[in-house]
Parts: structure tokens; C-alpha cells; sequence
């Protein structure tokens, strides 16, 4: 009897392993084939420097001792007001929708980056990060959308539900990093451009697109890490300045040859959350104080956090992150109205 019962849990075992491998597969992105470069060996990108994300090992020891700031129950807060449907002149509206997403307006242009508007962000919507509160501007109320930058493919970032309605909606160019448009393609999602780190492209006379490193890595399944790079974009437009949006990242020597590239910058978005425990986050994601960091680093004029207060995806919690931003910004004598962390839904106008 006991061999059986051993064998019926083996057989278990087996079937529950090839179920994940299996759906590890099937929702894994196709990878990138192209050229050498510093950065990809033919197979895989690599961050500069050669910072890596941690392994399995690292992960488990995380996961197995977690001890996660609190986070309070789903609070249903009311959307804000529809976007104008443009900004004609040379100022500039940004509205934090929520985690990375943010609705970039200026020179009768409407952007919006890494537009996340699932309940979670998995491959499942029965598992996986929950959303803590509702995204800040309901879809519907989204104006007409010109162009969508994507930083990479993970599933807090590149939500595909949302990139087909916007793309079948709006029909808008799509900028994202090498080896993300196979994927996009296959979602039925037209107008792609992507580029590689320190490529750029022309969207119209008015507005030049520079794609520039970051520190994170890449993956929607088990058989895809880093098989597809991700980046950050400088957005250089004729009238309003330069605005950076750094997708998600840990700390580089590389912010400061954007800021001595690009800067002064009159706007960028900076990541502040995702940031504990440090030991095993710095590496893909800066802490509030890195954040500061990066944006004396880059030159920026006005900072907006992004990437906090959406989704439990480390050990901070909810307000943690505002909370430490406030006093980095103390701690490095910098106006708390410099680096602003809005409220879902909130805009920040720039004269």
C-alpha cells in the first residue's frame, strides 16, 4: 500500500510540474535574433556593468522570509477627471494613472507609458499581485492616444489586454526595446518600432525618441529571461523640452551620462517603489533615496515617482515609499515639489 501511495504522489508530482513547465512556455515571449552587441551575447541582454538580477536561490530565500510593510484593503477610490483631450502649446500635463502608467500631454501630442490596467499583473487573473486601488483615470475617460512607449515585457508593465484595446482604440505608434515587437505582432498590435539602447527614431518634426539603458531584465514565463531587452526614453520635442521616462531600473553609473547627454530635462518619471529587501531588489529596482539620486543624476527640473502604492510586489509598503522619498529629498536639500508622488488619478501641470 505504501508503494502505491508513493507512486500515485510521484505521478502527482510529475503531472504538476509539467502543468507549470507547460504554462511556463506557453505564455513565455518569443526571443530576440539578432546581432552581438555589449549588451547581448546572441542569446540573452545583459545590464551594463554586468549587474545581474538574482537567481532562484536568492528568490526562494526571499520568498520563504518574506516580511512585507502593511498594505491596507482594496480602497476604492474615485477616479479623477477625463484628461483634456490635447495640450496645444508648449506646457505639459502628466497625469499618474497608476504603478508605471502615465499620461504624458504636451504640443497637441497625448503619450501614455507602460499602461497597466488588469486586476493583476500575472499570467492569471485568479493569482498573482493584486491591485490595491482602482487605476486613476477610468479607459474610457483616455484621450486619443499618439504613441505608447513600453519599457520592457514584464506583466506590471506590458499589460497586452490593454495595449489591444489602445491599439485597436486609438491606433497609436508603438515604441519598445529590441526582441518586444515579436510579441506585440503576434497580439495583433500594428505600427511597431522598436529600438535598441542609444537608437533613436522620429516620430514627426516636432519630436524626436531616444531609447537609453536601464538596470532590469526581462520575461513573461519560465523559458524567456532576458530574451528581450528593456530600456528608458528620452522624449526630445521641439517646444517643450526634453522628458525622461526611466521605466523600471535599479541604480547605474548610466543615469549620469543621460543627464550629461540629455539634461537639463524640464520633466522625468522616476521608479521609487518595489525596493525591499534591499539585498535582493537593488539590482532591478531603486530605493526612494536612488530615485533622488537619479534625478539630480539626469539633470531633471520636475520629477514625478512612478512605479509605488498599486501593487504588493515586494516588501515596502503601501506608503513606504513616500514616506522614504520625503526624506531623501530632506536629506539631500531638495524641494519636496521637485520630486512630486501624486495620487492616483492626480496631474501635474508644467509652465
Amino acid at each position: 500500500m505504501t508503494s502505491k501511495i508513493l507512486l500515485i504522489v510521484g505521478v502527482i508530482v510529475v503531472l504538476l510540474v509539467a502543468t507549470a513547465l507547460l504554462i511556463g512556455y506557453i505564455v513565455s515571449a518569443p526571443r530576440y535574433v539578432g546581432p552581438v552587441s555589449d549588451h547581448f551575447d546572441g542569446q540573452v541582454f545583459r545590464n551594463l556593468g554586468n549587474r545581474q538580477p538574482k537567481g532562484f536561490r536568492e528568490m526562494a530565500g526571499w520568498i520563504l522570509n518574506r516580511n512585507q510593510g502593511p498594505w491596507p484593503p482594496y480602497h476604492n477610490e474615485p477616479p479623477g477627471p477625463p484628461p483634456p483631450a490635447r495640450i496645444h502649446d508648449q506646457s505639459i500635463r502628466v497625469t499618474f494613472i497608476n504603478h508605471s502608467t502615465v499620461l504624458i500631454q504636451t504640443e497637441d501630442l497625448n503619450i501614455l507609458t507602460d499602461p497597466v490596467y488588469y486586476e493583476r499583473v500575472s499570467p492569471f487573473q485568479f493569482a498573482g499581485p493584486k491591485r490595491n486601488q482602482p487605476p486613476g483615470i477610468r479607459f474610457d475617460d483616455l484621450p486619443r492616444i499618439d504613441i505608447l512607449l513600453l519599457s520592457h515585457n514584464h506583466w506590471d508593465h506590458l499589460d497586452i489586454g490593454t495595449v489591444q484595446k489602445i491599439c485597436a482604440r486609438d491606433q497609436p505608434r508603438v515604441f519598445c526595446p529590441l526582441g518586444v515587437k515579436a510579441f506585440l505582432d503576434q497580439q495583433d498590435c500594428r505600427n511597431v518600432t522598436q529600438l535598441d539602447w542609444r537608437e533613436s527614431a522620429v516620430y514627426n518634426d516636432s519630436l524626436t525618441i531616444y531609447c537609453v539603458p536601464a538596470q532590469h531584465f526581462s520575461g513573461r514565463g519560465i523559458f524567456d529571461r532576458n530574451a528581450t531587452l528593456w530600456a528608458g526614453y528620452v522624449l526630445d520635442t521641439k517646444a517643450a523640452g526634453r522628458i525622461y521616462f526611466a521605466g523600471d531600473s535599479g541604480y547605474g553609473a548610466f543615469f549620469k551620462d543621460i543627464g550629461r547627454q540629455f539634461g537639463p530635462l524640464r520633466l522625468a518619471l522616476i521608479p521609487i517603489g518595489a525596493y525591499k529587501p534591499p539585498s535582493f531588489m537593488s539590482p532591478v529596482h531603486c530605493s526612494p533615496a536612488e530615485a533622488v539620486q537619479i534625478h539630480q543624476d539626469v539633470r531633471s527640473q520636475q520629477t514625478v515617482a512612478i512605479h509605488f502604492g498599486t501593487f504588493p510586489l515586494a516588501d515596502d509598503g503601501e506608503n513606504e515609499p513616500i514616506v522614504d522619498l520625503s526624506k531623501a529629498l530632506v536629506a539631500k536639500g531638495i524641494p519636496a515639489e521637485r520630486f512630486r508622488a501624486l495620487k492616483n488619478g492626480e496631474s501635474l501641470e508644467i509652465n
